[in-house]
């Protein structure tokens, strides 16, 4: 049972709490719910029971209580030990499945997650809680989720949905004290010494103490009252604990056997690849690097990030990257152990026009950028940009863009030649003159492109630059002169030479 909200507020938590984590991390691949277990720890002098499961509950086993005696309350009893590597799938597989839902989340405890909800629609809590339990479900984990306003009142929704036998409880934020009627002082883990305190007062359920006053609680009840009080009034905030990702979505392979060979290699990446894709796609996420680490007999290690493009999950894309570059390794000893570590992140999505530009397969564009630098070099690969100078026609290379961006229909951002006037269009190469002057002023041209008498002319504009940088100081004089039938030109003084570097259309 639980109560709705249907407001479209952002601000609340969930809490994932995986009970008797330890327990169901060695004993959640076994189908059969009705076979009573148990957790002991046999490293003590007497081993004692850990926890257990409802069917052992049901047989009065209890924490703590020795084995044997367990096993004489309960036949039948089977019997399992911790187990640290299938703790950490365990952890593993949780935090997979918290990450499908949300993308910021604290590992408060062993097997109890707390998820920020403030990234989604309130009205879509619920379903992704339930969409999340089924997951886990049938990954043989037996979970509850709490939704509260505030971290603790999540973790009381959880442990409240725990002891009811329900799966999802939300605590709507306008029905806090009616909800909270509903349960004992022991669903809010408090010391036995204030429950014991306020049974004698009569306080017997969390939302008769939410009713008490600040300055009463505080008065006679401390600062475990105090607490206590703020815990269930929503007014007890605190800033998660990012769980630490980076090495969440990870493969390991340990060689039986010496491995000199690049075929078997290519063959085992394969399937890391495969494996590592679908749990990175059960998140909505894709890969935005590829981290690449094998460990030698020798005792030496290579370890290599490949950074992508853009985040994919194509598999024949990964495994080219990844096998491409293997294949550069030399390999002077055998390869002990391979591991494959995806980095994740959210897909790339774009909207493209419909006369829009754009690339259509950016991973070829990248190898065939790589292949055009081993043949040209680095440094005549790019794309032109104008230099930030006044020197006019200054260029240098840079990075080719992945996406080509449209042009907008905004005077403030349209860019390119006048739209009335006439178009200045600069020759390939720039053609030398012979300029005759008189007063200062051009009268005559010859040059292998144009000859004949100035009419027009106007101008000079004069600029100049780079003084400051010994050898590479600049200077030119601008015209723009009109010759007899012939139409308008650009002529250039350089201070060594005259030059026609173009015409008007």
């Amino acid at each position: 049972m639980g109560y709705h909200n249907h407001t479209t507020t952002n601000s609340g938590f969930a809490v994932l709490w995986c009970p008797d984590f330890r327990l169901q991390a060695v004993a959640r691949g076994e189908r059969n719910h009705e076979t009573p277990l148990i957790l002991v720890d046999d490293s003590k002098r007497q081993s004692v029971v850990l926890c257990g499961n409802d069917r052992a509950y049901q047989w009065e086993v209890e924490a703590s209580m020795s084995t044997v005696q367990a096993l004489a309350r309960c036949p039948g009893l089977q019997v399992r030990r911790p187990s640290a590597a299938a703790e950490e799938t365990a952890a593993r597989l949780l935090l997979e499945a918290a990450l499908s839902w949300v993308p910021g989340m604290e590992e408060t405890e062993p097997g109890l997650l707390t998820l920020d909800l403030a990234s989604q629609p309130s009205e879509e809590w619920e379903q992704n809680g339930y969409r999340v339990q089924r997951q886990l479900a049938d990954l043989g984990f037996s979970t509850v989720i709490g939704m509260g306003q505030t971290p603790s009142l999540a973790r009381i929704a959880a442990v409240a949905a725990r002891e009811s036998g329900e799966i999802l409880w939300h605590l709507d934020p306008d029905r806090r004290l009616e909800f909270l009627d509903r349960l004992p002082l022991t669903i809010a883990e408090t010391g036995a010494e204030l429950n014991e305190r306020l049974h004698l007062w009569g306080v017997k359920t969390l939302g008769s103490f939410a009713r008490l006053s600040h300055q009463a609680v505080a008065a006679r009840l401390g600062e475990e009252g105090v607490e206590l009080w703020l815990r269930l009034t929503g007014r007890l905030q605190r800033p998660l604990r990012q769980a630490q990702l980076e090495h969440l979505f990870e493969e390991r392979y340990e060689f039986d056997y010496e491995l000199n060979d690049k075929e078997p290699l290519f063959f085992l990446i394969n399937r890391l690849i495969e494996r590592l894709s679908n749990r990175v796609s059960r998140t909505g996420r894709a890969a935005a690097a590829v981290v690449l680490v094998l460990t030698f007999t020798d005792g030496s290690c290579y370890a290599k990030r490949l950074a992508l493009p853009e985040p994919t999950l194509e598999h024949e894309v990964l495994f080219r990257i990844i096998s491409g570059h293997i294949e550069q390794i030399e390999m002077k000893t055998a390869v002990e152990s391979l591991l494959l570590r995806y980095e994740p992140a959210d897909r790339v999505s774009s909207q493209r026009l419909l006369f829009g530009a754009g690339l259509r397969n950016i991973h070829q564009f990248q190898e065939t950028l790589k292949r055009l630098r081993k043949l040209v070099g680095s440094d005549f690969v790019g794309s032109p940009r104008f230099c930030d100078t006044h020197r006019p026609g200054t260029c240098e290379l840079v990075p080719l863009p992945h996406d080509i961006p449209a042009i907008e229909d905004d005077e403030n951002t349209l860019t390119g030649p006048p739209t009335t006037g006439p178009i200045f269009r600069k020759y390939p190469t720039a053609a030398t003159a012979a300029v005759r002057l008189r007063d200062g002023y051009p009268i005559m041209v010859e040059s292998s492109r144009i000859n004949g008498v100035v009419i027009e002319h106007y101008g000079p504009w004069k600029c100049e630059g780079d003084w400051w940088h010994q050898g590479k100081i600049w200077n030119r004089t601008e015209w723009d002169i009109e010759l007899l039938n012939q139409g308008l030109f650009r002529l250039i003084d350089t201070g060594r030479r005259w030059i026609i570097e173009g015409y008007y259309d």
